[in-house]
């Protein structure tokens, strides 16, 4: 028996609950509240310019989107792409791996009738390009003096990007391979004989290897600029290095939001940049104040008000 229309809304409402208890049971445990003072010592003028360099890289996701969209065949709005892709960030940090980014795929099916493949290709150029960028620039570490867990972690990550990069070429066989077994597997009933995965010309490719190096530009930009506001002219390269493989470190450890992994490694690695242990802590918990919970708080306040436009058939195609 389907859920009524009545009862609809108090389920939305009761999730909506849920998910902010899990948001501020994300900030409570990062360590921010038991250390507001370290905040009182920040240039404000400077955080707030911190704060513009992450409503960027938010610009330029949702450049990103659109961008993709359109290689795909289906135009839609600049607030339309803000809308999905902003919200889809709350699903996405609190859901290990960031799975929940398959939200985008699910948004686009339900309020624009796309395919829900080319959504979850969509996804797959963004995610497979940030991953290739953030582990080409780690590998920067080789430069430094540090080994031992980060050679370990550069490897799992080369893995992962090998995996998936077989996979995207082999995505036909794989979809063969699958309908077959469906004949034989329930679980794999529902899976249709069209179902195909398109892949974009190379050209369209290199638009989003563009716009992703720009949108993950201005997080490197952010973290710097919050060391700035601390006091700490850092070395912009190592600081981007270290900044790329505690990011990593955090998506390896399959955590949501990677807590406690990326910000202990992030603190760890600015110390070696000879940064003091407190103010290290102090620079990482804010900046992830910024580009972690202030966006996932942002993406939380768009998800329900993506919810009500699915719901109220409101989705639209106007530049």
């Amino acid at each position: 028996m389907g859920i009524t229309g009545n009862l609809k809304r108090p389920l939305r409402w009761i999730f909506f609950c849920a998910g902010l208890l899990i948001l501020g049971y994300f900030i409570a445990g990062s360590g921010i509240l038991g250390n507001y003072r370290v905040f009182l010592t920040v240039n404000p003028l400077l955080y707030l310019l911190a704060v513009a360099s992450t409503l960027a890289v938010l610009l330029m996701r949702t450049w990103r989107w659109r961008y993709l969209c359109t290689a795909y065949g289906t135009l839609i709005s600049w607030r339309e792409s803000w809308v999905v892709s902003v919200s889809s960030l709350f699903y996405a940090n609190i859901t290990p791996g960031k799975i929940g980014d398959v939200y985008k795929a699910y948004f686009m099916q339900k309020g624009h009738g796309m395919c829900l493949a080319d959504g979850v290709s969509m996804i797959f150029y963004e995610r497979f390009f940030e991953l290739v960028i953030l582990f080409l620039i780690a590998c920067g570490v080789a430069l430094t003096q540090l080994r031992g867990i980060t050679v370990v972690l550069l490897e799992l990550v080369a893995i992962i990007l090998v995996i998936l990069l077989i996979s995207y070429h082999k995505i036909d066989l794989v979809l063969d391979l699958v309908r077959r077994l469906s004949t034989r597997i329930p679980a794999l009933a529902r899976i249709t004989p069209e179902l195909q995965v398109r892949k974009i010309p190379p050209a369209r490719i290199a638009g989003v290897l563009v716009i992703t190096l720009f949108s993950l530009g201005f997080d490197f930009l952010q973290i710097w600029i919050v060391a700035l506001a601390f006091g700490y002219f850092l070395n912009p390269v190592l600081l981007t290095i270290f900044f790329s493989l505690s990011i990593l470190a955090g998506l390896v450890s399959q955590i949501p939001l990677g807590v406690g992994v990326t910000e202990g490694s992030m603190s760890y690695l600015l110390t070696t940049m000879g940064v003091a242990s407190a103010d290290s802590l102090a620079i990482v918990l804010s900046s992830r104040l910024i580009s972690m919970y202030f966006v996932m708080a942002l993406g939380f306040v768009f998800a329900k008000f993506a919810a009500d436009r699915l719901d109220d058939g409101s989705t639209g195609a106007s530049p």
